[in-house]
């Protein structure tokens, strides 16, 4: 499937990995990734994609070949995030939620409320603040003036 026709300047591919109508608790086990098309903040369905095969790199390239630009997504293997971030695909991770609600968290700037129980302020669960800075500078990216997860939305 190729997730980049018609696609314009001023839009965005974004990949959800998914499990039924939520984001997969694990990237590496998420069975489907559901895409969206996102031009002048307007959320539209772009296609879905089963993924029959738990190969990291077999998914990689899955997202790579759709053209996708942003990936949400529960948790996910430091070395398969690097090698999508590396591909030049935006990695969100640690969020957590239902379909409809991640996008529209993602929609409104406030994707710091469905960050998974644990992860808030550090990012990584257990592995210091490495993988928080990665997300922060994925959503500064997103929204570079928006807001940003700082310490009193961590505190929530």
């Amino acid at each position: 499937m190729r997730g980049n026709e018609g696609r314009t300047n001023n839009s965005t591919l974004l990949c959800l990995a998914c499990y039924e109508d939520r984001l997969a608790s694990v990237f590496d086990n998420a069975p489907d990734l559901k895409l969206f098309r996102v031009e002048d903040n307007k959320i539209c369905p772009a296609g879905y994609l089963s993924l029959p095969s738990k190969d990291p790199k077999d998914r990689t390239s899955a997202i790579m070949t759709c053209g996708a630009t942003f990936l949400i997504c529960g948790a996910i293997c430091g070395c398969t995030m690097n090698e999508l971030e590396q591909a030049g695909v935006r990695v969100i991770p640690w969020i957590t939620g239902m379909t409809d609600q991640v996008l529209a968290a993602y929609q409104q700037n406030c994707l710091e409320n469905h960050v998974m129980p644990g992860c808030r302020g550090r990012g990584r669960c257990g592995q210091g603040n490495r993988g928080f800075r990665a997300r922060k500078t994925a959503q500064e990216a997103m929204h570079p003036n928006g807001p940003t997860l700082n310490s009193a939305q961590r505190s929530k």
